[in-house]
């Protein structure tokens, strides 16, 4: 037996709310790794690349699964455009932290936690930010194949 299509506004409340539990899920886990590794001493970008694919994958995994995705012959050019707007969203939160700790260096030149915090504020910043420019775009760029389309 077939399921409903679900359409219009149920639809984008349904997308949303799976797009903002699997984002809470790969920001925990990237969170964690930025913060365990910029604490630790590495640099700003150093930190965003690690803490970017720890997330990265687990998100395209679950939101594949909440889109659908179009089989196996789309995979290539789904991981193709979400890796765009994956390095996208990871280069400007790179931006933001190399900056933040410039920032933070110069305001509190003695005071490492103090440092971390603001850094660590800029990179969850950026990523809040792109939260709903990112659900826009992988709606409309990325998992383009719409159930209707398989009726045919």
């Amino acid at each position: 037996m077939a399921q409903p299509m679900i359409t219009g506004r149920a639809r984008y409340w349904r997308l949303i709310s799976r797009f903002a539990a699997a984002s809470v899920v790969a920001t925990g886990i990237s969170q964690l790794v930025f913060l365990l590794s910029y604490s630790l001493g590495a640099t700003p970008v150093v930190s965003t690349v690690l803490a970017w694919l720890a997330g990265a994958i687990p998100n395209f995994t679950l939101n594949r699964r909440t889109w659908g995705g179009g089989g196996r012959g789309a995979l290539r050019g789904e991981l193709l455009r979400y890796g765009a707007i994956s390095v996208g969203t990871a280069l400007l939160a790179a931006g933001a932290t190399h900056l933040a700790e410039i920032a933070a260096t110069s305001a509190f030149p003695d005071t490492r936690p103090a440092q971390v915090a603001v850094v660590w504020g800029a990179f969850i910043g950026t990523y809040a930010v792109m939260f709903v420019v990112k659900f826009v775009l992988i709606d409309k760029l990325v998992f383009t194949r719409r159930p209707q389309q398989d009726a045919r």
